[in-house]
């Protein structure tokens, strides 16, 4: 139940805002052309104190509905800039977020020709996710793309880490990207088991490693068997 609602109509009009710019591919200062805004409160939770009767806890919150321009390359957007006072903490949250559309594109996806489907599908999943800043899930999605890529090749008993050190067995990667294929599968594990949420750095570095090995063990190797069929031909 809301009360203490109010709405005002452009009262960010003409202010510059920094948000990143798909066009421009970084963040960059927009303009806000329009918005519409509500700002009010929610009832939380209610109580009864005998001193004082009824007691109702409320938080605070703010929509604030925007169209905005980019300086860079004037393109136009929407974006819903967001505050609720209950979702503050001590740490590096300030209670605002930001829902944009179309969606953000931080990282655009590769196109990849002869990645197995499944495969596929859970790339792009996770080249969703990070746009979104679901860090966590990103953890999760290329720690499953590397069990996916042990299974492909024929590794499919043990846990992960017996698998990533049978492929280095095998030789399909060397000691040295063994170690660092370990490395991803921390990742994955702190995330999922640990809840612990990794930096964006850090799931840049994992995105560029998987994309490495995808490359190294679909893309080549198929764009490779072309030109065997070509030389065939002569």
């Amino acid at each position: 139940m809301n009360n203490n609602i109010e709405i005002k109509e452009n009262i960010s009009k003409g202010e510059i805002i920094r948000t990143h710019c798909n066009k421009c591919g970084q963040d960059m200062n927009h303009q806000v052309l329009m918005d519409y805004c509500e700002n009010g409160t929610v009832i939380l939770d209610s109580d009864y104190d005998f001193r004082y009767g009824k007691i109702d806890y409320t938080g605070n919150f703010r929509n604030d509905y925007q169209i905005i321009k980019c300086s860079g390359c004037d393109t136009i957007s929407y974006r819903n800039y967001n505050y609720f006072s209950e979702y503050q903490n001590d740490f590096d949250n300030d209670g605002t977020w930001e829902e944009r559309y179309p969606m953000l594109v931080r990282r655009i996806k590769k196109e990849l020709k002869y990645l197995p489907s499944t495969l596929t599908q859970i790339y792009e999943e996770v080249i969703m996710t990070y746009n979104n800043e679901g860090f966590i899930l990103c953890a999760a999605g290329i720690r499953a793309i590397l069990e996916g890529i042990c299974k492909d090749k024929g590794i499919a008993h043990g846990n992960l880490f017996e698998k990533i050190k049978k492929m280095s067995e095998q030789g399909l990667v060397s000691k040295q990207h063994e170690n660092i294929l370990q490395k991803l599968r921390f990742l994955g594990n702190d995330a999922i088991h640990d809840l612990q949420i990794p930096t964006k750095e850090e799931i840049d570095a994992a995105l560029d490693i998987i994309e490495h090995i995808i490359e190294s063990f679909y893309e080549i190797l198929g764009k490779a068997s072309i030109l065997k069929q070509k030389e065939k031909s002569n």
